[in-house]
């Protein structure tokens, strides 16, 4: 298996991997994990950055797009996400904080007991290959089932008790993945083709830099979508859920954004000016260098959002970014 020279000055020929060229390059990579225990993968990678905001990986982790030439994921830095990159500067650590909590929800939507000690403690020093979610949601369904103080067995195996027990436990066991599988169906489908329009799913979808100005997405659901650069211009988003969504740069002017959910959105240089916000929820959001003239801020919450300053707001935050005393 062929590695990369120590030596940055080695002359020996060696075939180095190409460097991305575009985002569109960025977003179809594969790429293997090497670790410890073996070779894993490939994984796209978004999911690599999810992993490093995670502290599933570390910078001195190998990776490969063909399990012969291994770099360290320092030495690709479109892999690391901005939080990771800039956790040691001002701000950092409060941005790369929001970043986890973004993820922890993303997976609390596949997998209810994220949250569980247990849970918390494996992923503490696991060294071994990332699993896709459904893996995991599977493995931790049964480890549920399963993790229970034994009955005392000899106890039961007399009379018509233990299949009086067994019938119940079956019956809840039916109950418990026929409620699982209702809510999988319950699931909306995101439907990244669709037109613009009241209600319609878009979530994780790509509208970078999409014209949209004067669209109707009342009730909207954007969860995490891209949308830097957009053109959205007195566009209609009340009630629209843009939580976590990148609206980097992003033209908002006269957009009515009442009562919409802005949690962990990064609005970094939106331009916002006479905007409606009205009872937004904008907790945790990124406002730095976004122009806000004119914007009506009645009943907006903006506890720990970081303002255009970089100040971080203050945890009652409520119309206004109150100064934190922590500062």
């Amino acid at each position: 298996m062929t590695t990369r020279p120590s030596d940055p000055s080695d002359s020996t020929d060696e075939v180095v991997a190409p460097s991305p060229s575009s985002s569109e390059a960025v977003r179809h990579e594969r790429w293997f994990l090497r670790r410890p225990d073996g070779v894993c993968g490939p994984y796209p990678a978004r999911q690599i950055g999810r992993f490093l905001i995670l502290g599933r990986l570390t910078e001195q982790d190998e990776v490969s797009q063909d399990r012969q030439f291994w770099v360290r994921i320092a030495e690709r830095p479109h892999l690391i996400p901005e939080e990771v990159r800039l956790a040691d500067t001002p701000g950092g650590r409060e941005r790369l904080e929001r970043a986890r909590l973004r993820e922890d929800e993303r997976l609390r939507e596949r997998r209810s007991r994220a949250s569980e000690p247990i849970y918390r403690e494996q992923r503490k020093g696991d060294r071994r290959c990332p699993e896709n979610l459904e893996t995991l949601s599977h493995r931790q369904l049964w480890a549920d089932l399963l993790d229970r103080t034994p009955f005392p067995w000899r106890r039961w195996v007399q009379g018509p008790r233990p299949w009086a027990i067994s019938g119940v436990a079956l019956f809840l066991v039916a109950g418990l993945l026929a409620w699982f599988a209702l809510h999988q169906e319950a699931t909306p489908t995101p439907d990244c083709d669709a037109p613009p329009g009241p209600s319609v799913n878009w979530n994780y979808c790509n509208k970078a830099g999409a014209a949209l100005r004067g669209a109707d997405l009342t009730g909207a659901s954007l969860y995490d979508a891209r949308l830097s650069n957009a053109r959205l211009e007195r566009a209609q988003l009340m009630d629209a859920d843009l939580r976590y969504t990148d609206l980097d740069g992003a033209r908002l002017e006269g957009a009515d954004l009442s009562d919409a959910l802005l949690t962990g959105a990064n609005l970094r240089g939106a331009r916002l000016r006479g905007a409606r916000l009205m009872g937004a929820d904008l907790r945790h959001a990124d406002l730095t260098g976004a122009d806000v003239a004119g914007v009506q801020l009645e009943g907006v919450r903006l506890d720990r959002a970081i303002w255009i300053d970089g100040r971080i707001c203050a945890a009652d935050s409520i119309g206004h970014c109150a100064s934190s005393t922590a500062d």
